[in-house]
């Protein structure tokens, strides 16, 4: 049985993508069906096409780790 390489584990896991239903609801509860359905038909779109540039303008998508802690690069 053949093993993936773990540089292309990482890499995966650098642009997997993460959705948020509790974020998508509370962005469209004001929205009539129909819309939010739309939305989330192109969320879709952009998600299987892999277009993480798109998906990063959702505040209820994430792309890479939302668990991984960011490195802050403190300038003194």
């Amino acid at each position: 049985m053949a093993t993936i390489p773990d540089a292309m584990t990482e890499s995966d896991r650098r642009h997997r993508i993460w959705f948020f239903p509790d974020k998508f609801w509370q962005a469209t509860k004001h929205m009539p069906k129909d819309e939010a359905a739309s939305l989330m038909e192109e969320v879709e779109r952009y998600a299987a096409a892999g277009d993480v540039q798109a998906l990063s303008k959702y505040p209820f998508v994430f792309v890479g780790d939302p668990y991984k802690k960011k490195k802050s690069g403190s300038a003194a």
